[in-house]
Order: structure tokens, then sequence, then C-alpha cells
């Protein structure tokens, strides 16, 4: 009995590929590990914007589970002192901010000298 061409013929132990060897190595040796070609529909991966919500969302989220952590720490009367220091500083960043985007220039408006 002969063994056709399309049969698996391996060793125990051996992975068995269900390519010929000859064809794997020459799509090996030919497709480019970066390519010129567009990206397909379903791998387009994430958006810049998707990234930074991503970061935010990572940040908070620690910082939420660490508010427990503080609370337990410096009891209720620390825990609301702080807090409240946190979101001054925190209103007062964003006010500077946004005043030093007004001045700027910056944030999606521009202004015109004529």
């Amino acid at each position: 009995m002969q063994a056709s061409r399309h049969s698996i013929q391996a060793e125990p132990g051996w992975y068995v590929s269900a390519q010929q060897p000859e064809e794997a190595v020459a799509a090996d040796e030919w497709s480019p590990l970066l390519s010129n070609e567009p990206h397909r529909q379903g791998s387009s991966g994430a958006s810049f914007g998707l990234s930074v919500f991503n970061v935010m969302n990572a940040i908070m989220g620690s910082g939420i589970l660490g508010l427990a952590y503080v609370m337990a720490n410096t009891g209720i009367l620390g825990f609301s002192f702080l807090l409240l220091f946190v979101a001054l500083l925190a209103s007062y960043s964003v006010h500077l901010l946004l005043a030093m985007c007004i001045h700027t220039g910056g944030g999606g408006r521009h202004h015109n000298n004529s």
C-alpha cells in the first residue's frame, strides 16, 4: 500500500503543518514584515482619541480605587479636607489651562488680526 501525496506522514512528537515545507518557506521569505498597503477593515487599530480615553480611564480608575485607602488612613474629616483641597487644585489647574488657551489662541479658536 503506497502513501498518497496528501496523506499525513509524521513521527510521534513532531509538529504537523498543513502546508508542504517548501511552500511554507517560500511564503515566509516573500512576505514583508511591514507593508505599505492600507490596513484591512477589521484590523484598523485604535485611534488617538480612543487611546487618550483609555489612558484617562486607567488614571481615573486607579484614583477612585485609592480613595477608599486614603479614607481608611485619614478618617472622615481628614479625607473630606484632602478631597476638597484636591478638588480646588484641579479647578484652579483647569482655570489656568483655559486661560492659557484663550491667551495663546489655542483650543480651536483662530483670531484674525484684520
